[in-house]
């Protein structure tokens, strides 16, 4: 029998002799977080971390992935920092600080970094020293992210967008109920309500328009809910009637 020899093209061949970027040991501290199962996609070997039972098992490691909130990645800090040697990579994914949240394992002379997903494939990041920023800005486009360095005096403003943006679904819930109140029959279809686009408002309505749906509205929270975006937007829009017709509507005027 004849044996099949395999033939590679030249873009075969090319792509095979190009350096693959080194793979990294990650200890994940806080188990299979987002970030951790993406430095696994991109080939990095991922392994759990137990700061409680075995701390000392970051040794074995070449990136410490702490994957937490603020407390967590401060408590887990301080529980390795008698293990983190040298050269040591140690990142954090806390929105609320910077690189300082590591104090603890930076007193060995590791490599502090941190890393927060903004949104879609934008990640927000800073280090301790340029060799960090170099290294974080290579994990993060190996997981196909785009890094945009940040200040640690501007981390409140993007905490406070974050929230905002979280924020998003109260307005959405109370959008159900009213929906809900005129249709009753509309709880077969909530999943997909919830997964629906939001709907536009770039229409500019009248104070009389409103009037009228301000006047259908019963309950007292959604009531000054309406208001109070409404007369947002019309800041935004700068939109004077708007503005004047959600003052009257606050208590008191």
């Amino acid at each position: 029998m004849r044996s099949r020899s395999l033939t590679f093209s030249r873009d075969a061949r090319t792509k095979a002799l190009k350096p693959v970027p080194p793979r990294l040991v990650v200890g994940a501290v806080f188990g299979e977080t987002p970030l951790a199962l993406k430095l696994e996609q991109a080939g990095h070997s991922v392994y759990p971390i137990d700061p409680v039972e075995d701390p000392g098992a970051i040794q074995q490691v070449d990136l410490v992935l702490l994957d937490g909130v603020t407390d967590g990645v401060e408590w887990a800090a301080e529980r390795l920092s008698p293990f983190a040697r040298p050269q040591q990579m140690f990142l954090h994914t806390a929105l609320t600080h910077g690189p300082q949240l590591l104090d603890d394992v930076e007193t060995a002379h590791a490599i502090v970094m941190c890393a927060h997903n903004l949104f879609a494939d934008v990640w927000v990041t800073s280090a301790a020293d340029e060799l960090g920023e170099t290294v974080i800005g290579l994990l993060v486009s190996e997981i196909g992210g785009t890094s945009v360095p940040v200040n640690d005096a501007d981390r409140g403003l993007l905490g406070a967008a974050q929230r905002l943006r979280a924020l998003e679904s109260t307005l959405r819930f109370d959008a159900y109920d009213l929906i809900r109140s005129a249709l009753p029959d509309v709880d077969a279809m909530q999943a997909e309500f919830f997964s629906a686009q939001s709907g536009s408002a770039e229409t500019t309505m009248t104070p009389q328009e409103l009037d009228w749906l301000f006047g259908a509205i019963e309950d007292p929270g959604i009531r000054r809910l309406f208001v109070d975006v409404q007369r947002r937007q019309a800041e935004q829009n700068r939109s004077t009637d708007v503005e004047l017709w959600a003052f009257s509507k606050y208590e008191g005027s």
